[in-house]
């Protein structure tokens, strides 16, 4: 422990011992504003409209103010929002030839200013989201739908152009960029969206409206009365930014604030135990990684990749950067999502497997332990990003384990918009210019990968950064793209994991659990497993 470290902790606890912990008749304490819930969280949001944003703290605050077809619960299931139901192909929502999918709407929802949601608006986001002027992130969904017909005001079929498995899960919802529906009769008159004063202040179905946004400080949002699930059960919302941390825990402490969500999982030992509170740990479907370039020359070889795997204390690494916070696990998907795949090989910390294996690809040890192959020293260069301690952190851990077995791996950093700038501009990632990465990957709800295993993923096609390429990986992910039934689908993801934990194109370090530190008077915070940790706010109470 630093000794900057320690004298926050001794602060911490000082302001634990000097308030006195007292209840109201109400049960809750003198400290909580009744109605009001506080969040605050480091990230200070471009703009309030995830369309054109690019942070996740604008789709998380989406969750109090817009409204998605679907939203995405803590029991891992879609929950009805705008949409009556999901379409299956069981209810006929989905065609047999997965092509044409109809969704019914919901009647008597209303946008904030008074007039009444209809297809139309849905229509109008999927054609802002294609809209070329607008500054959108992502459109691979919405550029598989050909049309959008509209029979009546609370009915739309979606028309694709080829059959594609994850789009339910992805349309206007829970999507690795959800992008709510937006009021056509606010904003059809604009050229294009990335710069109007409805970013600032969005117009929604959802239970809040937004009031006013401080930039840098706090946004206020106030229950929306109109909203169709009956008023919200909290009157208020205010979302504080606060880029200090140890400000943060400080306001925690003195209880000026009620919630702090995805919290940096080394600070747990600072939270774990503030009056008042308890910590929330919630499975995420996000895993930090080390990723091999397969390309070069002594990664090409999957023995050597195998010898890393086994010569990683991933357990070391975890408690080191996370003091347990997050678990162990391999492949890509986690044990909460129904593609995860409990029967795969396991890699554990076994040096003596690790040097089985180095030898038998050929590399040997020198005199000064380092291996060499055809008087080729077997030195590795890992990408980190600079300013990320968890990155730092594990880069110094693998860096003594490995050389325990023969290798050198030499640590590079790089600012963030070098190491995640397109193929085009030079990107250390997605250029390949490097030998392995240590980086994170969140997806949405639906299980797809083929965006980072397929060979047609590939940069500057895609996100398959490590250069991986197995023709039975391919058919596998067509397979379960193109076929809307689960069973099918599951039956493919789970050899495509049995095939990538076998092949290790990357080692998964870690599944992340999002941390949160929740007053004991919040009640009814059930944070998701995917994309946000928001879903429910009209429910939440204090």
């Amino acid at each position: 422990m630093t000794t900057a470290l320690l004298a926050l902790l001794t602060a911490l606890v000082g302001v634990a011992c000097s308030r006195v912990e007292r209840s109201g008749s109400s049960g809750r304490h003198s400290w909580t504003e009744p109605g009001i819930l506080r969040i605050a969280s480091v990230s200070d949001p471009d703009t309030l409209s995830p369309l054109v944003g690019n942070f996740q703290i604008d789709f998380d605050l989406a969750m109090f103010w817009g409204g998605f077809l679907f939203n995405y619960s803590d029991k891992n299931e879609l929950v009805p929002e705008l949409a009556l139901r999901e379409p299956t192909l069981a209810n006929h929502g989905i065609a047999p030839d997965g092509r044409t999918i109809t969704y019914h709407l919901r009647k008597g929802v209303r946008w904030q200013d008074g007039p009444p949601f209809t297809a139309a608006d849905v229509i109008f986001t999927w054609h802002a989201i294609m809209n070329p002027r607008n500054n959108v992130g992502d459109r691979s969904a919405y550029e598989r739908i050909t049309r959008i017909d509209a029979p009546d005001p609370f009915t739309i079929v979606v028309h694709l152009d080829r059959p594609y498995a994850p789009f339910v899960a992805t349309f206007l919802t829970q999507g690795s960029i959800p992008i709510p529906v937006y009021p056509k009769h606010l904003l059809a008159q604009y050229p294009d969206l990335n710069r109007i004063a409805y970013n600032t202040a969005p117009v929604g179905t959802g239970p809040f409206k937004v009031l006013v946004w401080h930039r840098g400080g706090t946004i206020r949002m106030v229950a929306n009365s109109t909203y169709w699930r009956g008023p919200p059960k909290l009157k208020e919302v205010d979302y504080r930014a606060i880029p200090d941390e140890q400000t943060i825990v400080t306001l925690l402490k003195t209880h000026e604030i009620d919630l702090w969500y995805n919290a940096d999982s080394a600070l747990y030992p600072l939270v774990k135990n503030i009056s008042g509170t308890h910590v929330d740990l919630t499975p995420f479907t996000w895993y930090d990684q080390i990723g091999f370039n397969t390309v070069r020359p002594a990664l090409h070889d999957v023995r050597v990749r195998q010898a890393l795997a086994y010569a990683t204390n991933r357990k070391a690494i975890v408690d080191a950067t996370s003091f347990g916070v997050n678990t162990l696990g391999e492949g890509d998907q986690p044990d909460v999502s129904w593609a995860h795949n409990p029967n795969v090989r396991s890699y554990p910390y076994e040096p003596a497997r690790a040097n089985a294996l180095f030898d038998a690809a050929g590399w040997h040890r020198a005199a000064d332990g380092i291996r060499t192959r055809n008087g080729k020293r077997l030195t590795l260069e890992v990408a980190t990003l600079a300013g990320e301690t968890i990155g730092q952190r594990t880069a110094v851990l693998l860096q003594s384990q490995w050389r325990a077995v023969g290798v050198e791996l030499i640590v590079k950093t790089y600012a963030s918009g070098l190491m995640f700038a397109t193929y085009g501009a030079g990107g250390i990632i997605q250029g390949g210019k490097m030998d392995l990465a240590y980086s994170g990957w969140l997806n949405g709800v639906d299980p797809d990968d083929s965006m980072i295993v397929t060979c047609a993923a590939i940069p500057p096609a895609g996100q398959n950064y490590y250069r991986y390429c197995n023709p039975t990986v391919d058919r596998l992910e067509q397979t379960a793209l193109t076929h809307d039934e689960r069973a099918v689908r599951r039956r493919a993801y789970e050899r495509v994991q049995r095939i990538i934990v076998d092949e290790v194109p990357f080692l998964t370090l870690s599944f992340n659990r999002q941390m949160s530190v929740v007053s004991n008077d919040l009640h009814n915070y059930r944070p998701a497993h995917a994309v946000t940790a928001f879903w429910n706010t009209w429910d939440y109470t204090i």
